[in-house]
């Protein structure tokens, strides 16, 4: 505060060279049966992608990812897409990566292990959520 009482404006933030969004996958097939799939060996199995209700929701984030990146002047052919080698985010990656027109089988979209779902151990895994924690 200044002698007068009133606080001054607070100080602009710092620029920063790159920008993030973070997605969530869209409504996966787990979702839907109502179960954990937390392991990398499941987690990457074709069976338990996005339902087709999440590939619907992937297309709407890219649109409005497209939309706001348009809006800032971000250079789409400047967008790098990282995502769990689960098979619901890398389908999701795909479905945004369509959307932008980002090229996905190339160094611009690339798994990270690192994004993967926490393991919740063989005693979650696959079994009902709403079982296990009751709803």
């Amino acid at each position: 505060m200044d002698d007068s009482g009133s606080s001054s404006p607070p100080a602009p933030a710092p620029s920063f060279r790159n920008r993030y969004w973070i997605l969530r996958h869209g409504r996966s097939v787990p979702n839907e049966r109502g179960i954990i799939v937390s392991s990398l060996e499941n987690g990457t199995k074709p069976e338990f992608g996005l339902a087709p209700q999440g590939v619907e929701q992937a297309r709407l984030a890219g649109e409005s990812l497209r939309k706001e990146l348009e809006e800032l002047g971000v250079p789409l052919d400047s967008v790098q897409i990282r995502y769990s080698p689960f098979s619901r985010t890398m389908e999701t990656a795909r479905e945004v990566a369509r959307v932008l027109g980002v090229p996905f089988d190339t160094p611009s979209c690339i798994p990270a292990v690192e994004l993967r779902e926490r393991y919740f151990g063989p005693s979650h895994e696959l079994l009902s959520h709403e079982k296990k924690y009751g709803q």
